[in-house]
């Protein structure tokens, strides 16, 4: 799996250098759910079978870095994120190769999707709908709706990845409103269940393509640490929804092995 392991360090090598170069924040978000968007463009490049929805939004620099990485856009493109007139903006926009829906608002992308996902039932496509969700925006009611709704569908055409890392804007979601027990929860919305360490590719993709051949919607709790693998971020993973990332971030990150990443 090592073609898999280096795209996955290049990608958030990416996410540190422009987000300081860019003095941008949400670094620690983006950080947090780069392996799973990895793990869902690997190794297809521009395949018409998987759209990938990030409804976390704001974690925008993760999922351009990685289209990067699987050449849906150029190095030019990337260059310009979060610069004036640039529709590489600081959330998801749908104007970019490989993104089907903008994001930003958050709980809106796995309503979408179901609609996507509907549609392409009714004509037997062999497209696969994945939706990222954050724990967090796991508040929104039109979530749970939708939740019910693929479930009662039995669209297994959709299926949806949580990043779990515990924490939203201000402090951790359990302090916000209690999601646990959160498997228990979304198997009683009729969901089959996995969980998996979101930070593991070559898990996460054995996970990744078990769900596809499922005969239900599957729901994949990828547990996760905002701002993986740096600790400083790890630690003060509230802190670092809001501050880009330093020259030392990526010094420390360079030192690491990209196999320990």
């Amino acid at each position: 799996m090592s073609e898999l392991q280096d795209a996955g360090w290049r990608v958030k090598k990416s996410i540190l250098e422009i987000s300081k170069s860019k003095n941008t924040p949400h670094v620690s978000s983006s950080l947090s759910v780069s392996d799973i968007l990895v793990a869902l463009f690997f190794p297809r490049v521009k395949s018409p079978r998987r759209e990938v929805y990030l409804s976390k939004g704001h974690a925008a620099l993760a999922l351009y870095a990685t289209l990067r990485e699987f050449d849906y856009i150029s190095e030019e493109d990337l260059s310009c994120y979060s610069e004036n007139g640039s529709i590489y903006e600081g959330h998801v926009n749908s104007k970019i190769p490989g993104v089907p829906l903008s994001t930003g608002s958050l709980g809106h992308a796995l309503a979408f999707a179901c609609g996507r996902a509907l549609a392409d039932s009714l004509v037997a496509s062999e497209v696969q709908h994945w939706v990222v969700l954050s724990d967090g925006e796991l508040d929104e009611g039109s979530n749970w709706e939708s939740l019910l709704l693929v479930a009662h569908l039995g669209l297994s055409n959709l299926n949806i990845v949580i990043d779990r890392n515990g924490l939203q804007s201000l402090k951790e979601t359990e302090k916000t409103l209690r999601l646990e027990p959160l498997a228990e929860k979304l198997s009683a919305f009729n969901w089959k269940i996995r969980e998996a360490n979101g930070h593991d590719l070559s898990k996460l993709r054995l996970e990744l393509d078990a769900a596809s051949d499922n005969i239900q919607p599957t729901c994949i709790v990828a547990n996760t640490a905002k701002g993986y693998p740096l600790a400083d971020m790890m630690d003060e993973g509230v802190r670092f929804h809001y501050k880009p990332a330093t020259e030392d971030h990526i010094q420390r990150f360079d030192k690491m092995h990209p196999y320990e990443v």
